[in-house]
């Protein structure tokens, strides 16, 4: 039972920060009055312990497929509360403009820190920014996302496929409804070239996660699923980067044992309304933000 909770717990970890979180906050509580219950009255007991017992997760899938300097394409701050039982999930949009720390010309779009310095640097980048500091940190590649994309869902996920992706991606499918395999499903995911820009693509990168989500839960209900986890969990271990050792899946998965996930509420950054669209000679295109609005819409989010 460890094992299996373990498992659901980097996985779902894993594909978080593959794909990113589109919307803004939206609460998805489970609908049972009794363990609703539950979890106001472990609200109120543990109140005094939230903060420090929640560890904030960066999660991060780059744009390379194995060359040594990339940019991070989705960014991903997870936090887990075992009194409360809930995991929060915020996105950074690649395309925010923020001052990157110890960078000659101040600021940039957030995805350059990765390239300039990887996970650290985009660590303080994000704390110089919104003031919210990183315990650890999950990266996935390419090609790890569309291995891991197989591992997950080997008789693929469907999606609805519009001519234009076809065209502008090469994916290897036909107008509508397809079944899609990891490299395809790579491509659709980050296929951003119509009026919905990155928008569009981070609504699509929901709609695969919540797939994913839905494979690996049927596919984790059998005896056979169980048994295979072991060997699951190593092989999608294999495909990320992390600073975290086994003893702390193993710490994470025995709390996940005991307080399971009841709620996920989701954030995009930034929020709706707190950004207009810039060009800059050295950067092109970006998000210039209502820092202090975006700042204390992330504050609030991870704190309440």
């Amino acid at each position: 039972m460890r094992q299996r909770v373990l498992a659901l717990l980097c996985l779902m970890l894993l594909l978080s920060g593959c794909m990113g979180v589109p919307h803004d906050s939206k609460t998805n509580p489970l609908d049972s009055a009794a363990k609703q219950n539950q979890k106001n009255h472990a609200t109120e007991s543990a109140h005094d312990d939230v903060t420090s017992s929640s560890e904030t997760f960066l999660l991060t899938g780059v744009d390379s497929r194995g060359e040594p300097s990339s940019r991070s394409d989705a960014i991903l701050l997870a936090q887990y509360d075992p009194h409360l039982q809930k995991v929060k999930l915020a996105s950074i949009m690649r395309d925010s403009y923020v001052k990157i720390p110890g960078y000659k010309l101040g600021s940039n779009k957030i995805n350059t820190a990765y390239y300039l310095g990887g996970s650290e640097l985009l660590k303080k980048t994000i704390y110089h920014n919104f003031h919210i500091k990183v315990d650890h940190v999950v990266t996935i590649d390419f090609k790890g996302f569309e291995k891991l994309v197989d591992l997950l869902a080997p008789e693929g996920i469907k999606v609805d496929v519009k001519p234009e992706m076809i065209q502008d991606m090469s994916i290897e499918a036909s107008k509508g409804e397809n079944i899609l395999h990891g490299e395809e499903i790579l491509k659709y995911v980050r296929f951003r070239h119509d009026g919905e820009s990155d928008f569009g693509r981070v609504q699509r990168q929901q709609e695969v996660l919540i797939q994913l989500k839905d494979n690996m839960t049927e596919r984790f209900s059998s005896v056979e699923g169980i048994v295979s986890m072991p060997h699951l969990l190593n092989e999608a271990m294999a495909l990320t980067d992390s600073d975290m050792k086994m003893k702390d899946y193993l710490e994470y998965g025995s709390s996940l044992l005991f307080n399971p996930i009841e709620e996920v509420n989701t954030l995009r950054i930034p929020v709706e309304g707190s950004f207009t669209d810039q060009i800059y000679p050295h950067s092109g295109s970006v998000l210039l933000l209502d820092m202090k609005r975006n700042q204390t819409e992330l504050k609030d989010f991870f704190e309440k």
